[in-house]
């Protein structure tokens, strides 16, 4: 059976030059050397993480650029403030003449605990991008990505985002796809798993990452909480392929 094909736009912005509302204040801070190259290199191990983590039932293939300005414009979004579809389409929509599934920007903030305070921020299909998702990640963490367990994980979170409300809009509910927020008291159905006598959150808290959670729900191997029938949850490749592939 073929796999699920994603075409994924990451866009790296070089530097921050923007100001947040009317009256807010400027924030503005250009990458440190090697910060461009490692948000590259980050971007471009997606495709071998989403493979393995997903058994083979994805196939994302990505495409990577370095913006050549500033991004100059930050949105309210969620109690914060990000990049947000419009205030990135000088950055993003140069490089939109091929289709893509998913455009996912890195960009630095200047320390400001409003410009920061999570992996991200996502958006399902957005019709300025020819119903891409659309999501907007800090590059401010990077000096810790070359000794973290797994640091793609936050990555492939905001992803699994655009791919959760795609699978929504097709009609695929929460009793078979968890919310990616609903972790708690989960594990594992892999009886050969070596991570199988933890929950996700358990391991998260040992290691500091959430591979095990996103490896099966991206293979419908996720376990039912206290008090759920037991049935497969997550995107099995069944599921993954209803939605068409591209051509």
């Amino acid at each position: 059976m073929p796999e699920s094909r994603w075409r994924l736009l990451g866009v790296v912005a070089p530097a921050l030059d923007a100001r947040t509302g009317l009256l807010g204040g400027r924030h503005r801070r250009a990458m440190a050397d090697g910060e461009a190259g490692a948000c590259v290199s980050m971007l471009r191990s997606l495709p071998e993480v989403v493979a393995a983590w997903s058994d083979g039932n994805v196939a994302l293939e990505v495409e990577v650029v370095v913006a050549d300005r500033p991004l100059g414009r930050l949105a309210r979004v969620g109690g914060g403030w990000w990049a947000d579809p419009g205030g990135s389409a000088s950055l993003v929509g140069p490089h939109l003449a091929a289709p893509r599934d998913s455009v996912m920007l890195l960009y630095p903030s200047d320390g400001d605990p409003a410009l920061r305070g999570a992996w991200g921020y996502t958006w399902g299909a957005v019709e300025m991008l020819g119903g891409a998702g659309f999501s907007a990640i800090v590059s401010d963490p990077w000096p810790g990505w070359a000794t973290m367990e797994d640091p793609a994980h936050g990555f492939v979170h905001e992803w699994l985002h655009q791919v959760e409300a795609v699978y929504r809009r097709l009609g695929l509910g929460a009793d078979d796809l968890p919310d990616l927020h609903d972790v708690a008291d989960r594990r594992t159905t892999r009886a050969d798993a070596a991570d199988r006598a933890e929950t996700y959150v358990e391991h998260e808290r040992r290691t500091g990452s959430w591979r095990p959670w996103y490896r099966d729900y991206m293979t419908g191997t996720v376990g039912p909480k206290s008090g759920e029938t037991s049935r497969l949850r997550g995107l099995t490749r069944e599921r993954w392929l209803r939605r068409p592939n591209p051509t």
